[in-house]
């Protein structure tokens, strides 16, 4: 696999087209995470946040709001449901 330049990775940053896919991406993963969660009886809230990385490059994160449901504890099932829809589950 090629690397890709530096010159490369930063021009698609600004264009806006890279963190829009991303953005598309987070956004399906967040809808499915959320119809796991409901279908296991969870009731994790997930969103998408979009920022800058220090050197320059787009991130975008989809979040759980309660961890607990997504790693599990004693009295808490692990649904685990970001996982499950990162890895493509519906």
């Amino acid at each position: 696999m090629d690397k890709v330049t530096d010159a490369v990775w930063r021009a698609a940053n600004k264009n806006g087209e890279l963190t829009r896919k991303m953005q598309e991406v987070a956004e399906r993963i967040a809808a499915s995470a959320t119809v796991i969660s409901r279908r296991e009886g969870g009731k994790a809230n997930y969103r998408v946040e979009t920022s800058i990385r220090p050197a320059g490059r787009a991130q975008v994160l989809v979040v759980s709001d309660d961890r607990d449901e997504e790693y599990g504890t004693e009295k808490t099932k692990r649904i685990g449901a970001l996982r499950r829809a990162a890895k493509g589950e519906q």
